[in-house]
């Protein structure tokens, strides 16, 4: 039997490829220079798994690739990056999930995706026994995972609770717009949940972050950490709300930012860390995440992390 992991932590798995600088597609039949093409890991599992391992927490990571070469090489580097990839299953007859990652020169991104394994995997694919004696057990695809879509991941966050495990959820964006009548049921059993602010707002109808968490606490979720990009995070919680102030600086890529700040704040919250102090944190790391090319590829370790924050409090 595996030792017990700090974050068991659940969601899609993908290969990347991105490619910078990308402002508009080029007419058919022509082409156009790019400055830098990355082949990297994706996914919110594996970018917040990654980020976990970075931040010297041990990780497990639950994900689906398909029987080829892509799978192969995300097994292979999640492995180097010391995550523990006992439940990532590959799936006979499936193709490993791609995206095409498409890098403007602000750092922003669109997205050619193919969902491959990820269409199938869900909460039966889960190995209770290796979630056994985590701290969090965290679900990084909100309806990014069709098949964990409803009552499965309502019975995945139920027994995660029964198992002591605090639960967290990171939200994607739903394609087809069912939003919070899909994600209700789990909500019961969530003790965190990560929406940007449009996210929020598809959520709950509401347009600032206090009322989007105060809507979100309503449903049953203890803490809410609503992420504002550049501008931090605002964090609302049973004792009270604050904002975390973001920290300037010019993204490269902002791939991945998202699950970055999700993994940094759980492993703080491991850490025993106050939430102004993993709000703080995981702002930071963030930040220090768009300076590179692709989601786990480029994770800050916990050392960076605090070296940029002591530069910034001696400014």
């Amino acid at each position: 039997m595996k030792s017990p992991c700090d974050v068991f932590c659940v969601g899609n798995a993908v290969a990347d490829v991105l490619a910078r600088p990308v402002e508009s597609l080029a007419p058919p039949g022509t082409s156009q220079k790019l400055e830098e093409v990355v082949l990297g890991l994706g996914g919110n599992s594996i970018n917040t798994g990654t980020t976990l391992a970075c931040l010297g927490m041990s990780v497990r990571v639950a994900a689906a690739v398909g029987d080829d070469r892509l799978g192969q090489m995300i097994r292979e580097v999640i492995r180097a990056k010391g995550v523990d990839d006992a439940n990532l299953v590959t799936l006979e007859g499936a193709k490993t999930s791609v995206s095409i990652v498409l890098v403007q020169a602000t750092g922003e991104r669109r997205l050619l995706h193919f969902r491959g394994a990820n269409a199938a995997f869900s909460d039966h694919h889960l190995d209770w026994r290796l979630v056994e004696g985590a701290r969090v057990f965290h679900y990084a695809s909100a309806f990014a995972l069709p098949a964990f879509d409803g009552a499965p991941l309502e019975r995945a966050m139920a027994r995660a609770k029964q198992l002591g495990c605090l639960t967290s959820v990171n939200v994607c964006w739903d394609l087809q717009g069912r939003w919070l009548s899909l994600l209700r049921p789990a909500l019961a059993y969530t003790d965190f949940i990560f929406p940007n602010v449009e996210e929020g707002r598809q959520l709950t109808g509401e347009s600032e972050p206090a009322a989007i968490a105060a809507s979100l606490r309503r449903e049953g979720v203890k803490t809410v950490v609503v992420k504002l990009g550049a501008a931090g995070c605002y964090v609302q919680e049973p004792q009270g709300s604050f904002i975390s102030p973001g920290f300037r600086i010019t993204p490269v890529d902002t791939t991945g930012a998202g699950d970055c700040f999700a993994g940094a704040f759980l492993a703080e919250v491991c850490r025993g860390a106050s939430l102004e102090e993993a709000a703080r944190f995981s702002n930071a790391a963030a930040a220090l995440s768009t300076l590179g090319m692709g989601g786990a590829d480029s994770a800050p370790t916990h050392q960076q992390v605090v070296e940029f924050l002591d530069h910034y409090t001696h400014l």
